[in-house]
C-alpha cells in the first residue's frame, strides 16, 4: 500500500515542483504571504479539502482538512520568505530582484512537501485504504512571529493526536536535538527633542535611553548562563544628528533553553531599561511580542519517521546536482560547520568527518541529538507542548550553507531543493499513513506525551488582549 502512495508523489513531482517554485517566486515576508496562501488553498480545495481560512484573525494563517474519523495528523507548513535575500538559481551571488524578498530558509520547499504528503494521504483515505483525518496547517511568519503558539490560543490544535513537520537542511536526520526558548521585546524611550548644539540642556535624549540599556544588557551577559543568547538591533536611533531624539526603539531577542530561564532574563532586563529610563529622566514602553517555548520530541513519533526516512533512502543526486554543489562550495565561508561539533558524540566522530566532507549528504544519520541544544529557536516548538510531535530534515542545501543564505535561496529554486523536498514529502506521507494503520502507535505517542508534561500545561507567552504584529504594519 505505501508504495502506492509514495508512487503518487513521484507521478506528481512536477506539479509539486511547478508550486514550489511560484512561491519561491512570490518571497513573501511573514504575514504578507498572499499569493503563496491563495495558491496553496486553491490546489487543497481543488483535491477535497474544506479550509479554516484566517485562522486567530491571522488572514495567511489556515488549516486544510479531509476525513472525518480518528485519529487527525497535522502536518505543519510554512511559506514565509526573508526580507533582502533575492537570488538567482544559480551558484553566484545575484539578485533577482533588487533588495526583494528570498527564500533563504527553503519555506518555499517545506510548505509544499507538507502538501504533497497531505495529498498523498487524503488519495489513502479515499481509496479506503486507511481511516483517519489528514489536516495541512498552513502557518505564517514563522521567521518573525510565533503565529503557530498564536493558532494554538485559538484552538486550532485541540483535536490533533499526531503533528509531523520538516525542515530543509544539508543533512538527512531526525530532528531530536533541542532549541532555545525565546522572548523577542521591542523597548522604547520617550524623552524630550532638543537643538543637539544650541540647547541641549532641555533635551532629554531617548537614543541615550537606548545605548545606556545595550551597555546594561552587555554587562549581564558576564553573569548569565553560557547556553542563553540576548542579542538586539536598534530599531529607531532618531531623524538627525543635530536634533536630541525624543523617540528611540530597540529590538530585542532573549533566549535560553528552558522558558523559566527567559522569564528570569527578561525581568533582569526589565529592570536595566527602568535604570536607563531614569538616568536619561526618560519614559520607556514595552511591547512584548511574545515568544516561543524549547521544543518536546517525541520519541515514539520519532522512531515511526526515522524508520521511513531509512525505508524511503537520501534524496538521489545527479552529476549536475554534485557539479552545482562543488561550485557553490566555494561561496561557503570557512567554520560554517563549527556550530555542530557540540552536538557530535564522541563514538560518532568519523561518521561526522564522512557526512561533512560531502558535498550533498546522501546519508540517513542515527538518532543522535537527545539532550543536546543548538542555538535557534522555532514555534514549531509550541506545538510540541500541545500535542505528540516529531521533525527532520533531509538535504535540500550544500553542506554547511548558512541559514538564511543567499546559498539556501539559491538552492530552494532549483533541482537539489526539489529532490530533497520531494523525499520529506515521501516521508511524511508514510508516517503518517502509520499512524492511521496502527491506532496502538498513537496510543504509545500520546501516554510519553502526557507523562512528559505532567504538571506542566501548556500557558501562552502572549499578553491577554495581544494583537499579532501586522495589525500594526
Amino acid at each position: 500500500m505505501s508504495k502506492k502512495y509514495t508512487n503518487w508523489i513521484k507521478e506528481n513531482r512536477q506539479r509539486l515542483i511547478d508550486i514550489s517554485n511560484q512561491i519561491w517566486e512570490f518571497a513573501e515576508v511573514g504575514f504578507q504571504e498572499f499569493k503563496s496562501t491563495e495558491l496553496l488553498i486553491k490546489t487543497l480545495q481543488e483535491e477535497g479539502f474544506s479550509v479554516e481560512k484566517n485562522v486567530a484573525g491571522m488572514p495567511t494563517a489556515f488549516y486544510a482538512s479531509y476525513g472525518n474519523k480518528k485519529p487527525v495528523i497535522a502536518i505543519l507548513g510554512e511559506y514565509d520568505a526573508l526580507p533582502g535575500l533575492s537570488q538567482i538559481a544559480e551558484p553566484i551571488q545575484k539578485q533577482l530582484k533588487e533588495g526583494a524578498p528570498g527564500h533563504g530558509c527553503g519555506h518555499n520547499l517545506l510548505g509544499t512537501g507538507s502538501l504533497g504528503a497531505v495529498l498523498a494521504v487524503k488519495n489513502a483515505i479515499l481509496a479506503g485504504d486507511i481511516d483517519g483525518t489528514i489536516r495541512y496547517y498552513g502557518c505564517p511568519a514563522e521567521e518573525k512571529f510565533n503565529s503557530k503558539g498564536y493558532m494554538i490560543n485559538a484552538g486550532a490544535f485541540k483535536d490533533v493526536d499526531i503533528a509531523l513537520t520538516w525542515h530543509p537542511a544539508f543533512l538527512n536526520a531526525l530532528t531530536d536535538v533541542s532549541l532555545l526558548a525565546i522572548y523577542y521585546v521591542k523597548f522604547r524611550f520617550h524623552g524630550r527633542t532638543a537643538h543637539a548644539a544650541f540647547d541641549p540642556q532641555n533635551g532629554r535624549s531617548a537614543l541615550d535611553a537606548v545605548e545606556l540599556m545595550n551597555i546594561g544588557v552587555n554587562y549581564m551577559r558576564e553573569h548569565m548562563i553560557p547556553e542563553a543568547r540576548i542579542h538586539y538591533v536598534i530599531t529607531n536611533g532618531g531623524k538627525a544628528p543635530n536634533v536630541v531624539p525624543d523617540e528611540a526603539e530597540v529590538y530585542y531577542f532573549i533566549r535560553a533553553p528552558e522558558h523559566h530561564t527567559v522569564e528570569n532574563l527578561y525581568k533582569r532586563v526589565i529592570k536595566i531599561v527602568e535604570g536607563a529610563a531614569l538616568m536619561t529622566e526618560t519614559k520607556m514602553e514595552i511591547d512584548f511580542l511574545g515568544g516561543t517555548y524549547s521544543p518536546l520530541h517525541n520519541d515514539v513519533v520519532g522512531s515511526v519517521i526515522l524508520s521511513k526516512m531509512k525505508r524511503i533512502g537520501s534524496p538521489k543526486f545527479d552529476e549536475k546536482d554534485r557539479e552545482f554543489a562543488e561550485r557553490l562550495k566555494k561561496t561557503i565561508p570557512s567554520g560554517a560547520l563549527d556550530a555542530y561539533a557540540s552536538v557530535i558524540p564522541p563514538n560518532f566522530q568519523k561518521m561526522a568527518e564522512q557526512i561533512f566532507s560531502q558535498p550533498l549528504n546522501t546519508i540517513i544519520i542515527p538518532s543522535m541529538g537527545k539532550g543536546k541544544i543548538m542555538p535557534g529557536s522555532s514555534d514549531v516548538s509550541d506545538v510540541s507542548r500541545v500535542t505528540p510531535l516529531g521533525e527532520f530534515a533531509t538535504t535540500c542545501q550544500i553542506m554547511g550553507s548558512p541559514q538564511h543564505s543567499w546559498q539556501n535561496v539559491c538552492t530552494s529554486g532549483m533541482s537539489i531543493g526539489h529532490k530533497g523536498m520531494l523525499t520529506a514529502a515521501k516521508i511524511l506521507a508514510l508516517s503518517a499513513i502509520e499512524f492511521m494503520s496502527n491506532p496502538e502507535l498513537v496510543y504509545e505517542a500520546k501516554k510519553e506525551f502526557e507523562e512528559a508534561t505532567k504538571n506542566k500545561p501548556y500557558k501562552s507567552l502572549f499578553p491577554e488582549g495581544f494583537k499579532p504584529p501586522f495589525i500594526n504594519q
